[in-house]
């Protein structure tokens, strides 16, 4: 009998495996305020995983591997933070200080453009309701940020514990996955490890090669935007670059701010917007014609659509997380589904020619 008759059958799981599934779900959400330094650590070793099995192969022992890898990882990191941390926070902070007076530097075009519509629908009202309404949303998202991610808990999580739970995520690594592997039912231990290896193909790809696209995007806009002379470039290119996470509603997001800035600064000047969005142009143009097909390919398979409910649908489960995490999350779920509708494909559901009854009008 096949794997896919099986787990088609009638056989039932227990109840105290779902009572046990429930509570460990439950368990994880009660704890979910505490969970961020050790998922980021059990991810950190996941990305990190390639690169030590290669210096075991060559005769380095796990723990030196592991030990040397994240020293590397954390120092680069630690000194990217401490080189740019000062210039992006104060640049950030006066964006926040100064977004409500770029907004309202507006209000004379929003004015001119409603004296040219014949102020239909009250469009003056209208535009500047939600200009206010997006400088207090935008001012009170980055107050919220700054006040949360300079908190001594997260700052101690951030620099203790995550490191210390990413050296022995990666030193056990392969004994951790190996006795997982060991666990799953022996009838359908081969779906599972098959379905898994699909969903690291794709996960692993996107994650590892989207990061270096942020990276190259990050650094080509702040440079671009800097030497146009746009105020808060390197923050408004930082922001950029991690949105670029984000498919399509971090492309609007990116350039909205960055015209925003930009009409605060230089008014209504065609030649200075120009830039602006010519060299985001360029950037997206680099993205989809050299970046994205060599550091990614075409490793998810989901259609712009699916992407685009996912990054909705995390928005509306998780926050901001779950903006974050859509595309990951969809492309794990993407492999399931696809098994999913191949074994309904082979299933008698599917299979079965019999003609239906006369008496039943099938339309479509």
């Amino acid at each position: 009998m096949s794997e896919g008759a099986v787990l088609g059958g009638r056989r039932r799981i227990p109840i105290r495996w779902i009572l046990v599934a429930a509570i460990i779900l439950w368990f994880a959400y009660a704890t979910r305020g505490v969970l961020g330094p050790f998922i980021a650590g059990l991810v950190i070793a996941y990305l990190l995983d390639p690169v030590a099995d290669r210096l075991e192969q060559r005769g380095v022992p796990r723990w030196v591997a592991a030990m040397l890898i994240l020293v590397g990882f954390f120092g680069v990191f630690a000194l990217l933070i401490l080189a740019m941390a000062p210039l992006v926070a104060a640049q950030f902070q006066q964006l926040v200080q100064n977004l409500p007076q770029l907004i309202q530097s507006l209000e004379p075009c929003v004015e001119r453009l409603s004296e040219a519509a014949g102020d239909v629908v009250a469009l003056e009202t209208l535009s500047n309701d939600l200009m206010h309404r997006a400088a207090a949303w935008l001012s009170t998202l980055a107050s919220g940020i700054l006040s949360r991610g300079l908190a001594v808990f997260n700052l101690l999580a951030l620099f203790v514990m995550m490191p210390v739970v990413a050296f022995y995520a990666l030193r056990d690594y392969d004994a951790l996955t190996t006795r997982i592997n060991a666990w799953w039912p022996s009838r359908y231990a081969g779906t599972i490890r098959r379905l898994l290896g699909e969903s690291d193909a794709a996960l692993a790809g996107f994650v590892r090669g989207q990061s270096l696209v942020c990276l190259s995007l990050a650094i080509f806009y702040s440079v671009g935007w800097s030497l146009i002379g746009l105020n808060y470039a390197l923050v408004l290119g930082t922001l950029a670059g991690v949105l670029g996470f984000v498919p399509y509603l971090g492309v609007v997001v990116s350039v909205g701010l960055g015209l925003l800035v930009g009409l605060g600064q230089w008014g209504p000047d065609v030649l200075h917007l120009g830039l602006i969005v010519g060299i985001f142009f360029v950037g997206q143009l680099l993205e989809s014609t050299v970046l994205t097909p060599n550091l990614i390919g075409n490793r998810i398979g989901l259609h712009p659509l699916w992407v685009l409910f996912a990054v909705f649908a995390g928005g509306e489960l998780l926050g901001i997380l779950g903006v974050f995490l859509a595309v990951p999350v969809a492309a794990v779920l993407g492999v399931v589904m696809r098994w999913l509708l191949g074994e309904y494909l082979k299933s008698p559901l599917f299979l079965d020619d019999e003609p239906p009854p006369e008496d039943v009008t099938v339309s479509v």
